[in-house]
């Protein structure tokens, strides 16, 4: 019985250490992201494509 509770422990051991080390790279990820500028998704001179059952549809 003491054997399989120190094997217990010693999972719920590691993962908590996971849980703490996946919340700490949560945390570098999103002070990178707020780091950087934001990325338009349109930029000015892009044409916008149409596909051309979509143009049809709206010249008719």
């Amino acid at each position: 019985m003491a054997a399989s509770r120190l094997s217990l422990a010693d999972e719920l051991a590691d993962i908590r250490a996971e849980i703490t080390r996946l919340q700490q790279r949560e945390s570098r990820l999103q002070a990178l992201a707020d780091d950087l500028p934001p990325i338009p998704v349109f930029r000015r001179g892009w044409p916008i494509l149409r596909r051309p059952a979509a143009a049809a549809a709206v010249s008719a």
